[in-house]
């Protein structure tokens, strides 16, 4: 009789084990799970901090040409150092990050009677689209926010 009992308690035992093992298993790829979401997350956070540090770094090149050079009526070169790095558009460039002419803002102040110092120029990139790479974001944000920068004119015909 006991080797009868030995025997039923070695096969309890196997048991045991092998729900052990599929037990370590299920909570392992529950926490992979868990794990590469916050990765893939953290990445999508990183690049969308990288994109806009980007952006705020092209509207400063195009605020400090705008101020040394003079207002041309329309902002369209100052748009066009923000979106080529170039005052004019080379033939068949795709532009930086994908940014139009529309989501480019070109604003003079003129200078008042009283303070003829006070002229102003500002840029901005309006309504740019981000697209994520997450695949439970999956989709193109379009942040309404603006990247502006303000400077004053230095150019003095």
């Amino acid at each position: 009789m006991p080797q009868k009992n030995q025997n039923l308690n070695q096969l309890i035992a196997e048991c045991n084990r092998n729900r052990q093992r599929g037990q370590a298993f299920l909570e392992s790829a529950l926490i992979m799970i868990v794990f590469l979401a916050s990765l893939v997350g953290a990445m999508d956070f990183g690049q969308l901090l990288f994109t806009h540090q980007l952006l705020a770094e092209r509207v400063r090149a195009g605020v400090r040409w705008g101020a040394v050079h003079a207002w041309d009526g329309t902002g369209n070169q100052i748009a066009n150092v923000v979106r080529y790095d170039s005052s004019t558009a080379p033939d068949g460039a795709t532009s930086f990050l994908g940014l139009t002419r529309a989501n480019v803002s070109v604003v003079h102040t003129a200078a008042a009677a009283s303070n003829p110092n006070d002229e102003r120029i500002t840029v901005s990139i309006v309504d740019y689209n981000f697209k994520f790479v997450s695949l439970w974001i999956a989709k193109t944000y379009t942040g309404y926010y603006a990247v502006v920068e303000t400077a004053p004119m230095q150019y003095k015909p």
